[in-house]
């Protein structure tokens, strides 16, 4: 039986957005890497192991998830910045030395900070959006209001026009036929 702190971290991810699923893999990467050179720091070699490969696992994932198709300069860039970090991890786990992870954490954490600003300005975009679209709507209604109403808006009935021979009428109107046989006064013409 999961833990209910499971159940909620596993609820958080499966309705995350795509940009908060990236900072969430930051934020677990910084822990994890924390952790490690906390690890460190204490001479406890498999907890120290353990949890610097976890942060390298999530940096190669985040390496992984770089769409190089959409920019590409962009792309190699970031993951040049990314391998900069695992590598760091990899020599911090190798040599036990907790510089290396202090080299990963500052670069880390500063991605970190540019993803938020980035989620920031994405956001005030959409509300931005949102905003004209509304607007845009708001000005669709009030050139509606301007056309002149229909007679059925204006409370009047139109003019009934009988159908013609051969014509279908809509299967749901019942109407008076003169040529049907009445049953209760209404028939389906079909």
């Amino acid at each position: 039986m999961a833990l209910p702190t499971q159940e909620y971290l596993k609820t958080k991810v499966m309705t995350a957005s795509a940009e908060m699923l990236t900072l969430m893999l930051w934020d677990g990467a910084i822990r994890f890497a924390e952790q490690g050179k906390d690890a460190i720091l204490k001479k406890d070699i498999e907890s120290s192991y353990k949890a610097l490969v976890r942060s390298q696992k999530i940096v190669m994932e985040l390496n992984a998830s770089l769409k190089h198709d959409v920019n590409p300069d962009l792309c190699g860039k970031l993951a040049s910045l990314y391998n900069f970090i695992y590598r760091r991890l990899v020599e911090a786990n190798l040599e036990k030395d907790p510089k290396f992870v202090d080299d990963a954490l500052e670069i880390m954490r500063h991605q970190r900070e540019t993803w938020v600003l980035l989620m920031d300005k994405l956001a005030k975009e959409r509300v931005s959006e949102n905003r004209d679209t509304v607007t845009a709507n708001a000005d669709a209604v009030s050139t509606s209001d301007q056309i002149p109403a229909t007679s059925a808006e204006q409370g009047t009935a139109p003019a009934h026009k009988p159908h013609a021979p051969g014509r279908r009428a809509y299967p749901f109107a019942a109407t008076r036929s003169p040529n049907a046989p009445t049953t209760a006064g209404l028939s389906v013409q079909g």
